[in-house]
C-alpha cells in the first residue's frame, strides 16, 4: 500500500522590535526557544506526554504519547539553523516529518519556516480533513511562537536552570 502524504509549509515572521513593544531577538535566543519547544512539545500541546532519550549533542529521540498511541520521533538539530524530526512510518502507525528553519530575510529580521510532510487523513470522495489538519498545525505553531516570544521578552533564556 502506498502512503498518501500531505505536504505543506508556512512561515511566521517575527515582529520587529518596534512592533507591539517587542524586545530585540537574536538568532541564539530564537534557537534556544525553538529547541525548548522541540524538547518539550507537551508544554505547547495539551494532552501530549514526552520522554526524551539523548543520542548525542545534536540528536535525541522523543517518545511521544497521546491517547492510546505512542510514537518514536527522531530529532536532529543543526545548531542555529534548523530542527528536523521524523516519525518513520515504515515502523510505526504513521509517518510524519517536520523541518523548522530560522530564516533571516534581512539582517536582524527573523522568520521561522515550518515544513511538514505526513500521512494524509483525507479519503477520496470524502471530507478534505487535511485542510483541518493543516489549520490545526498552523494554529499550534502560531500559539507556540507567541508563547516562546513572550517567554523571551520576560527574560527567559535558560530553560534548564
Amino acid at each position: 500500500m502506498t502512503r498518501q502524504l500531505l505536504h505543506f509549509d508556512h512561515v511566521i515572521a517575527i515582529a520587529p522590535p518596534s512592533a507591539a513593544g517587542r524586545s530585540v531577538i537574536n538568532r541564539a535566543d530564537l534557537w534556544k526557544a525553538l529547541v525548548f519547544r522541540a524538547r518539550y512539545p507537551g508544554y505547547f500541546t495539551p494532552g501530549l506526554e514526552c520522554t526524551l532519550q539523548p543520542v548525542d549533542d545534536t540528536r535525541f529521540v522523543r517518545i511521544i504519547s497521546f491517547a492510546d498511541t505512542q510514537l518514536r520521533d527522531e530529532v536532529t538539530l543543526t545548531p542555529h539553523e534548523h530542527i528536523y524530526s521524523i516519525v518513520d512510518g515504515r515502523h510505526q502507525p504513521m509517518h510524519a516529518e517536520c523541518k523548522v528553519v530560522i530564516e533571516e530575510p534581512t539582517p536582524g529580521q527573523f522568520a521561522v519556516r515550518f515544513s511538514y510532510r505526513r500521512d494524509s487523513i483525507s479519503e477520496h470522495g470524502g471530507l478534505n480533513a487535511d485542510e483541518f489538519l493543516k489549520s490545526a498545525y498552523v494554529q499550534n505553531d502560531r500559539e507556540a511562537m507567541n508563547r516562546l516570544l513572550e517567554m523571551l521578552a520576560e527574560g527567559w533564556l535558560h530553560p534548564h536552570s
